[in-house]
């Protein structure tokens, strides 16, 4: 975490934390399919003897739409009209560098 204690900036420390698991994950998923998203959820980590771990995703392209229609229309994540999210989600899935970025989805309930 950064000197100051701000929890605004949580996800930045996830990424952080996790950005061996989260590569790793868009690398394998990159091998079968060159476009795709991660989808990380911190909402019920599970802690074990390597110490806290997440659910973690690889949705492919050819999936990401139903997966986002799914994900995107629960009550507790429609902030905005959720056709919206998925036209912006979906371009920047189509658009990525996969050898140098990833598409990461991060789920938080805080």
């Amino acid at each position: 975490m950064s000197e100051i204690n701000d929890r605004s900036n949580w996800h930045q420390d996830f990424i952080v934390s996790n950005l061996l698991v989260i590569g790793y994950n868009a690398w394998a998923g990159n091998i079968s399919q060159k476009c795709n998203a991660i989808v990380c959820s911190t909402n019920s980590p599970t802690v074990g003897v390597s110490g806290e771990s997440f659910k973690n995703h690889f949705v492919g392209r050819s999936r990401l739409t139903p997966f986002l229609n799914a994900w995107l229309v629960a009550p507790d994540t429609a902030i905005l009209p959720h056709d919206f999210v998925i036209v912006h989600i979906l371009e920047v899935v189509d658009n990525y560098y996969p050898a140098t970025e990833v598409s990461l989805l991060l789920e938080s309930f805080d």
